[in-house]
């Protein structure tokens, strides 16, 4: 493939990535749903992520049907305004998905955390993010008046658009506040699961799959050497190819990361079918029920677990080998099951509510 028709990558990348996500997030749903029955907020966004993310898919094979990825002098005139329609839209997407995508994963490291200081660094990393994200998503969509000036002129057509400047800034700071967020949400769960009770190697597995957050960030950063390109409006479609790519790696490769970080379960069973795992032991009946290792509480929230005020111990342990298929700490339908294999976890719980509901040992 020669540099000048660089569309095939685009189409390549876009392809792959429509196909991985739906994967794995319709897989994620599952274990959620059916194995693990602890379905919540973050599966309901993710899924919005996913929806945002095929979008902006859709628009991106729009955009190398007509022309992303081509120089300006191969593409009849119409090509090229279509070509940068569907970029504009493409631009829109990212930024949506971006900003739901964070939102997702500081959720559902919410709903594993009890320190107050991890719960309440994640609501302001996502505070953060929504308002920077919403911020870039009307520098995008208002840097040409009228809007339809992006793709019937050019981007950065003088007199009508925002000088490329503030745009590349606003893309710079965008990129980089994401790939700290990143970062964040991968560093975290380190902290979240040190407090475990569990063997060593255990532990470290944990941490590598809860923070899978962090993987997206490496796209982030290449992203970042191929803003510079946005500001070629005269051949924009072809020297913005790098960029539109690594557009579509960052958010992809973090969606696919958030499902894989719940899908243990799963790759238990396909171990014990392969005879890796002696961990767990496949049950020939469907649905999969967690059978043992469960601990109850009074109200469907994790919330009731978290440090305040007077004391409460609750202990929760499940045994080291077993032969139901999962062992959980179940919690009631919404709430998260944390596996339990030869963990013994202690919270100690305050309470200065009046009217707190006694917890039964």
């Amino acid at each position: 493939m020669s540099d000048d028709d660089r569309s095939a990558s685009v189409l390549a990348v876009a392809v792959t990535f429509l196909v991985l996500t739906w994967i794995m997030v319709p897989l994620r749903i599952y274990v959620r749903t059916v194995v693990t029955n602890s379905f919540g907020r973050d599966d309901a966004l993710l899924i919005l992520t996913q929806a945002l993310f095929t979008v902006y898919l859709s628009a991106q094979l729009g955009g190398w049907y007509h022309g992303t990825g081509r120089h300006r002098t191969d593409l009849t005139p119409e090509n090229n305004t279509s070509a940068l329609k569907f970029w504009f839209i493409c631009e829109v997407f990212y930024v949506l998905t971006a900003t739901f995508l964070k939102v997702t994963v500081g959720i559902f490291l919410i709903r594993l955390s009890v320190v107050k200081y991890h719960i309440w660094f994640l609501r302001i990393l996502m505070v953060a993010s929504v308002v920077l994200g919403t911020a870039y998503l009307f520098v995008v969509l208002f840097q040409c008046r009228p809007i339809s000036t992006f793709w019937e002129e050019a981007p950065g057509t003088a007199g009508k658009c925002l000088e490329n400047n503030p745009v590349a800034i606003t893309t710079y700071v965008a990129s980089v506040m994401n790939c700290l967020a990143d970062w964040a949400f991968g560093i975290l769960p380190m902290f979240i699961v040190w407090s475990l009770n569990m063997k060593k190697r255990s532990r470290i597995i944990v941490m590598c799959i809860l923070g899978f957050a962090a993987i997206g960030s490496t796209a982030t950063i290449v992203r970042l050497f191929y803003i510079p390109d946005m500001l070629n409006g005269q051949d924009f479609l072809w020297a913005t190819t790098n960029f539109a790519i690594w557009s579509t790696v960052e958010p992809g490769v973090g969606i696919i990361a958030t499902s894989i970080a719940t899908l243990r379960p799963v790759l238990h069973f396909i171990m014990g079918k392969l005879g890796l795992s002696q961990t767990y032991q496949l049950s020939q009946s469907l649905p999969w029920a967690p059978s043992r290792g469960y601990m109850k509480t009074d109200e469907h929230s994790t919330s009731n677990l978290r440090p305040g005020d007077g004391t409460t111990t609750a202990t929760a342990a499940g045994p080291k080998k077993s032969t139901a298929p999962f062992d959980y700490l179940q919690t009631q339908p919404g709430m998260d099951p944390i596996e339990l294999t030869g963990i013994t976890r202690t919270v100690e719980v305050s309470l200065s509510r009046d009217d707190a509901h006694e917890v039964k040992r």
